[in-house]
């Protein structure tokens, strides 16, 4: 319904409007004056202004001219009424002002109907208008930055093509047939030390003596690892050209220089997510990305028990998806259609928590003063879902041993229980046995919670899965940052790197926050390195695991768990270790084994269950 506001300073003429229209889909406002008028509209919008001209104080004139001023009211349609008659620069001064019409007294009803309903059709379609060239710019923007973004990139990659190409010519050494140094380009230097005209090449140095034994030999397209003083070993291909007096030209081609531009190039370009093999999983839980062995295992349990009722414990760290596996266990099974509560048990106060649970009677508590059903009376024949499980308080555990047990729940101040048919998914990121142990945590209530356990891998233990997590994350980014008309494609192959050799200790939700960091700073369209934050690109989080929200573990307790650690801190150690040595040696993986001093079968099979 358009709201309407009648600004006159005479009473007839203010009831005569509001006559007027009544009965039709406008709501009627009306201010005497004009600085009630202008109160009016910084209070609430209008859709249109019915004006006069002739006011005491401030003329309608004056209160136009406000108006067009105020950003908030600028484009409020104003139509004058006004009984003055043959003034037409009054008039001229209206329309200059801004205002759309004019209309004289005495006011046919019919036509000022019509004409405020011109003037909302008006208005309506300019609206419209600016809503569709507001689109329009802001897809022009977008494409401008895409645009940018994909030249910026473009020069890149020709400067490192030509760098690439500067590194493919080879440099050259001419030698006598006693192989004494006639002539070298000055790139000589560089590889091989003060290489010097007159002198036997032997006489050259380390490097060059090394040399002269290949060019003794007429050797064609050999490497030959060059030590550096100061820095890595260059890696040179020897060419040897042998004329008819003996007389040799040398062609020596920097491949480290070649390999570190073909390296830069690579990681620039985008990295191709491979999609899971179709039958990959016979089931896959619902908004779970992921479908490496560890997470079709837990896939296949959770497709058993979500045909069930039966209670589980579900356990992992922070950030790992705890609740996705909940929802799963609800959702995709016989009773998706019943209520599922998730309920974060240290996030409600210890004093409420009994009441949100099981409710209460009126009276029960000051401030009571009316009964109030619980959650689990509101998920009756659904499922709860206690999130954090081992914040509970030891009164709140007795409860839900109680509910676990029989079904019972009894309301805060209520003298009966009442029963309810409720499935119970629990999740914890801690050590509920060895809390038990320590006596802060039931026992009796962990062994009804463990009926069966479901445990979450850390993100570090299935980077197999990380492409598909970043590509699943860049997808909902786009649409949540309106990217969609120049959407974040790809990432590159230099940040997958970063990415797959980081440890997250935060898990997925560190994950997620290190893409919406880089929406948040204006991702081109494909994500490189420096979009990262410093952290993940050295490789060393800014937080420990527990920071996150993991247990803080206990170094005088027995370590359950000791050796699956180890493991994982063996793997995350040799995963950094295989990056670094493919990194210094450029991509080198025969070179790399060499420096690991692993077989180049074993070096094989390590990227591949690694999955590098």
């Amino acid at each position: 319904m358009a709201r309407i506001l009648v600004v006159d300073d005479t009473d007839q003429n203010l009831a005569l409007v509001q006559l007027y229209l009544r009965g039709t889909e406008f709501e009627v406002e009306v201010a005497s004056g004009g600085q009630e008028a202008l109160a009016r509209c910084r209070e609430r919008s209008f859709d249109v202004i019915l004006l006069d001209v002739v006011m005491p104080e401030i003329d309608g004139l004056e209160v136009c001219r406000r108006l067009k001023e105020d950003p908030r009211t600028a484009f409020v349609p104003v139509i004058f009424l006004t009984g003055r008659i043959g003034d037409e620069s009054e008039k001229v001064t209206a329309y200059r002002l801004g205002a759309v019409d004019y209309i004289q007294k005495p006011i046919n009803r019919d036509e000022l109907v019509a004409r405020i309903r011109v003037m909302l059709q008006l208005e309506q379609a300019r609206s419209q208008l600016d809503r569709e060239n507001a689109a329009l710019r802001r897809q022009l923007e977008a494409r401008h930055q895409e645009l940018t973004a994909s030249a910026d990139l473009l020069r890149e990659l020709q400067q490192l093509r030509r760098e690439y190409a500067a590194a493919l010519a080879p440099t050259l050494l001419v030698l006598d047939a006693e192989r004494t140094v006639l002539a070298a380009d000055a790139g000589v230097a560089a590889l091989l030390g003060d290489v010097v005209p007159g002198r036997r090449l032997e006489a050259c140095g380390h490097a060059a003596a090394r040399l002269a034994r290949l060019v003794q030999d007429g050797a064609r397209a050999v490497d030959l690892t060059l030590p550096v003083d100061g820095g890595e070993p260059r890696i040179v291909q020897v060419d040897v050209r042998r004329g008819a007096d003996g007389a040799s030209i040398v062609l020596l081609h920097d491949l480290g220089g070649v390999r570190a531009t073909e390296q830069r190039i690579a990681a620039r370009e985008p990295f191709a997510v491979v999609e899971p093999r179709v039958g990959a999983l016979d089931y896959a839980m619902t908004d779970f990305v992921g479908s490496s062995p560890v997470i079709a295992s837990l896939a296949a349990k959770v497709a058993r028990l979500r045909q069930t009722r039966s209670t589980v414990l579900i356990h992992g760290e922070s950030g790992t998806g705890k609740e996705l596996v909940a929802r799963a266990l609800h959702f995709d099974g016989q009773n998706r259609s019943a209520p599922f509560i998730p309920i974060h048990c240290g996030a409600i106060a210890p004093e409420l928590i009994e009441s949100e649970l099981f409710g209460h009677e009126r009276g029960a508590f000051t401030g009571a003063q009316q009964a109030r059903e619980g959650l689990f009376r509101v998920a009756d024949g659904g499922t709860i879902f206690l999130d954090e499980i081992a914040e509970t308080s030891p009164s709140l555990q007795v409860k839900l041993l109680r509910v676990l047990q029989r079904g019972e729940i009894r309301p805060v101040g209520a003298s009966q229980p009442l029963i309810v048919d409720v499935r119970i998914l629990a999740a914890t990121n801690r050590d509920l046995l060895q809390m038990v142990r320590e006596g802060r945590f039931r026992e009796d209530l962990y062994y009804r919670l463990e009926v069966v356990t479901l445990h979450l891998p850390p993100l570090r233990e299935r980077l197999e899965d990380l492409p598909a997590l970043v590509d699943h994350l860049l997808r909902l980014g786009n649409r949540r940052h309106d990217r969609l008309s120049a959407p974040v494609r790809a990432v590159s192959r230099g940040a997958m790197e970063r990415l797959l050799a980081y440890p997250w200790p935060g898990n997925v939700r560190e994950l997620e926050n290190v893409v919406e960091r880089a929406f948040a700073l204006g991702v081109g369209a494909v994500l490189q390195v420096e979009d990262l934050p410093e952290h993940v690109v050295r490789g060393t989080p800014t937080l420990g695991p527990a920071a996150f929200g993991a247990a803080v573990e206990d170094t005088n307790a027995p370590d359950v768990t000791s050796l699956a650690d180890l493991r994982q801190q063996r793997e995350v150690a040799e995963r950094r270790a295989i990056l670094r040595a493919l990194r210094d040696l450029q991509g080198d993986k025969v070179a790399a084994a060499q420096q690991l001093g692993m077989s180049r079968s074993t070096f094989y099979r390590r990227l591949k269950e690694l999955g590098l």
